[in-house]
């Protein structure tokens, strides 16, 4: 069986910067964003639903600091893409943390419906746990992060003005502004 990277989308953004598909072990999920998709069969449109989850990771190395921690190395933020998410996807307790023990995925086949299809799960250390199964993986975006410690954890421009978010919030981390209606 090939190495999952080679079937995801674009995985050479997130390869090049440390040399190989990471484990994800210790990441933390900082956003996560569900589109139900665009179906129009009038149009001929069939856009089924999306998730897209951008996640803070870092290899851990076998080095220890001075203050006796293991030192950490290729910080990055990671924002994955799940396209055509099958009926059945199970998310359970995404709070203020999410960090993950690992993310699995394995490519499958199957005798009856589409294959080959992904089936995705994000096993839980601390908050958020995800599973489902879906037709396309795209890595959309790996950016290093220039400095240890926690990623700018502002929400993407889609995000900033989504209108679901609470009147006087953009959705950052500042206190909200008071609300006069």
């Amino acid at each position: 069986m090939a190495a999952i990277e080679s079937v995801i989308q674009g995985s050479e953004k997130l390869t090049r910067i440390s040399g190989c598909w990471p484990s994800f072990h210790d990441a933390e999920i900082i956003e996560l964003h569900l589109w139900r998709g665009d179906v129009d069969a009038e149009r001929q449109r069939y856009v089924f639903p999306v998730l897209t989850v951008k996640l803070h990771h870092w290899e851990l190395t076998r080095e220890i600091d001075r203050q006796g921690f293991l030192v950490t190395k290729h910080h990055t933020v990671t924002t994955l893409r799940f396209h055509n998410l099958e009926e059945g996807l199970k998310l359970d307790d995404f709070n203020h943390q999410n960090v993950i023990f690992e993310l699995i995925i394995t490519q499958k086949q199957r005798d009856d419906g589409p294959s080959p299809y992904f089936d995705v799960q994000f096993v839980s250390s601390f908050g958020m746990a995800a599973h489902f199964r879906c037709f396309q993986i795209e890595v959309l975006d790996a950016v290093p992060h220039a400095k240890e410690g926690d990623p700018d954890v502002q929400p993407s421009a889609a995000q900033s003005n989504n209108p679901t978010l609470p009147l006087g919030n953009s959705g950052g981390t500042e206190d909200p502004s008071p609300v006069v209606l």
